[in-house]
């Protein structure tokens, strides 16, 4: 087959893998080879056209296998037929391929195409140029737009050493490590097929071979390093535990998305998370999950006090998801009821799913563009932390959990981590399992513990090093009980942010675009 179609399929393929090497698969290797044939296939290609092509369909394998699931949000539970969710989905898809596209387009402009014949296809510049590009990237698009934070590479590594980066570096170094690692095992596999004796030119053969080895072994090096530094580093505590632990419950409901915001349900919610807390009072915390009660706190004011005499009488404390009304805003918000305090509002919303951008233009068009509770306000950036009893607990409502400078600005301060999500949107899908794994790097970046609780699943309690302690199957109606320790101090990243990481990927890019476009140095790469 023609170059021409080779290079395309491939980057189409190489994108479809890269999900698999994410929860609920965990076949993390799977992400060097993916990122690994990114870069062979970039650095074969002669045009900047192609490269942006290539990078494009890459990720169109990468978000139409790995967020598919928007589909079922948008048609099953959004009441939008089937060929206008399909479009919505292909467009929102289309649109996040763009982020590996502009990489591609940028890395092909900073050199040349791959020569085999003068074995100019090693290079550790040009790798530590596609890892920054990766990684700033991933950065982007954490912001752009409001932002989008699923699949970063880093979160793919949960079960491998470099998760011990994590503390140190945050998601974005654990991503530039996985990028350029992978980038580095490729080309010595690649060059070591490559240079096999079945050369007709066998002088010309050796000659590369010498050439070669020298870097083969530098590279080597570096991935041994990488590699055995994370292993060493999974072995390193930043963070300590302080006082007893508290014995938890988190009530994972189970009621379907369906029916879950009727009017003729709030009572019947209410009803079974009160029934299945009945055997759980001796919980220090028990959390009910996003949106757990569907009315606003104002018009359900009266059960609140009467829930409240029941958790001081049994000495626990229920953290719940409720709207919450103010003169002219909704909030997506959670609250604790007990002897603690505390009152959160959701600061970062999900477009479509609790706002409406355009809405002057878009509300009503569709079933999708009128989900309940669509209208929901953002909260304010710096608000309270949960405080039971002097246990500083920092909420996150939904995927704000993959966000790591919202999460990063509650610490040092926050002793635990809490999630309240509702993933029954997606159906049986990969985001929930993706949600958690996001969660679990997100405690180990930080040393925390962290509370994981959903409508449907997948609801778990994390510890401080990432790892699943305790979870519920999915679609079962249970409570999940357990005990977490109390975490205090801080984890390098905690103290220094992920500005070095992106700062030098920021850097490691302009550089290169000076040495190509004004100094035009003959550095051989």
């Amino acid at each position: 087959m023609n170059k021409k179609y080779i290079l395309p399929l491939m980057s189409l393929i190489a994108g479809c893998l890269l999900p698999l090497a994410f929860a609920p698969f965990y076949l993390f290797p799977l992400a060097f080879l993916s990122v690994g044939l990114l870069f062979f296939i970039l650095r074969f290609v002669e045009k900047q056209s192609q490269a942006f092509l290539n990078g494009w369909l890459y990720g169109l394998g990468m978000f139409g296998v790995g967020v598919s699931w928007v589909y079922i949000s948008i048609h099953r539970f959004g009441g939008t037929n089937a060929l206008l969710a399909l479009l919505i989905t292909g467009l929102f898809i289309a649109g996040l391929a763009l982020f590996p596209a502009v990489l591609g387009w940028i890395f092909q402009f900073s050199g040349h195409s791959v020569n085999l014949r003068t074995g100019r296809d090693l290079s550790l510049r040009r790798s530590i140029l596609f890892a920054s590009l990766w990684t700033l990237f991933e950065w982007i698009r954490s912001w752009l737009f409001t932002g989008f934070p699923w699949l970063f590479l880093g979160y793919s590594q949960t079960n491998s050493w470099l998760r011990g980066y994590a503390p140190i570096l945050g998601i974005y170094g654990v991503s530039f490590l996985v990028a350029w690692s992978g980038v580095l095992i490729f080309q010595i596999i690649v060059w070591g097929a490559y240079m096999r004796p079945i050369q007709t030119d066998l002088p010309h053969a050796q000659k590369l071979s010498f050439r070669a080895w020298p870097r083969t072994g530098y590279m080597l090096l570096i991935v041994a390093v990488i590699w055995g530094g994370g292993g060493i580093l999974t072995q390193v505590h930043w963070t300590k535990k302080t006082g007893q632990p508290i014995s938890v419950s988190i009530i994972q409901g189970n009621i379907p998305q369906q029916i879950k915001w009727l009017p003729s349900q709030i009572i019947p919610n209410i009803k079974k998370y009160e029934r299945l807390t009945q055997a759980h009072w001796d919980s220090r915390i028990i959390v009910w999950p996003e949106a757990a009660i569907t009315i606003p706190l104002l018009e359900i004011r009266d059960y609140i006090e009467w829930l409240l005499l029941q958790t001081k009488q049994h000495q626990a404390n229920i953290i719940l998801g409720i709207p919450i009304q103010t003169e002219n805003q909704f909030y997506n918000s959670a609250i604790v009821v007990g002897d603690g305090t505390g009152i959160y509002l959701k600061r970062h919303l999900v477009p479509f799913g609790e706002y409406l951008p355009f809405e002057r233009f878009l509300r009503g068009l569709i079933a999708f563009f009128d989900l309940p509770m669509s209208d929901f306000s953002k909260g304010p950036a710096q608000q309270a932390l949960f405080d039971i009893k002097g246990v500083k607990i920092a909420p996150y409502i939904c995927y704000e959990v993959g966000f790591p400078s919202l999460v990063r600005s509650d610490l040092p301060a926050a002793n635990v981590l809490l999630t309240m999500s509702n993933d029954a949107w997606f159906g049986d899908s990969l985001a929930a399992w993706q949600h958690l794994q996001m969660g679990q790097m997100m405690a180990l970046s930080a040393g925390r513990y962290m509370l994981f609780s959903t409508n449907n699943g997948v609801t778990a309690i994390i510890d401080f090093q990432g790892k699943i302690i305790k979870r519920l199957p999915r679609f079962k109606t249970d409570v999940l009980t357990g005990k977490i320790n109390i975490m205090k101090g801080s984890t390098p990243w905690i103290k220094i942010g992920d500005w070095p990481v992106v700062s030098m990927s920021l850097l490691i890019t302009l550089l290169f675009y000076f040495l190509k476009r004004y100094i035009k140095c003959a550095i051989k790469l």
